[in-house]
């Protein structure tokens, strides 16, 4: 993970673009916004419900949310949360209204790589069936 800082727009993609997950991790609130992170592909975990994000060609993009100016001290939590798969990045992202904005993204270490699926993460399908096994199998995240 990079060094903390004073506050850090966070990007999202997975789990935590739903408000139910970001407040059981994070304590503040947070104005955000939609964005996309190009470069990068979004790939179901094996045995999981969430995804990981990987880097792919520019032909490749992933949708979310783009919280910003994120503390540190939810910076941390957050790390707690993604846990040893993940590195915290900064990546360039495009808001909706077209800005590129800098925000920090949770990328699969590559070392992990092996157990992403070869295809892509259904956020709806997460919306519908998997946001409600994912709060009761991580029902103690909320106490990192």
């Amino acid at each position: 993970m990079l060094p903390f800082k004073a506050m850090a727009n966070i990007f999202t993609y997975g789990s935590l673009m739903f408000d139910r997950v970001w407040t059981q991790v994070v304590k503040g609130c947070y104005a955000s916004q939609s964005a996309t992170l190009h470069g990068h592909q979004r790939l179901a975990m094996r045995g999981e419900d969430y995804p990981a994000a990987i880097p792919a060609s520019q032909h490749f993009s992933i949708t979310g949310v783009l919280y910003l100016s994120v503390s540190s001290v939810d910076i941390k939590r957050l790390d707690d949360f993604e846990g040893e798969y993940y590195l915290r990045l900064p990546t360039p992202v495009t808001t909706a209204n077209g800005h590129t904005r800098l925000a920090e993204t949770y990328i699969l270490k590559p070392s992990y790589r092996h157990i992403a699926e070869p295809f892509a993460w259904d956020e709806e399908h997460f919306r519908t069936y998997g946001i409600e096994r994912f709060l009761t199998r991580y029902q103690g995240f909320h106490e990192v």
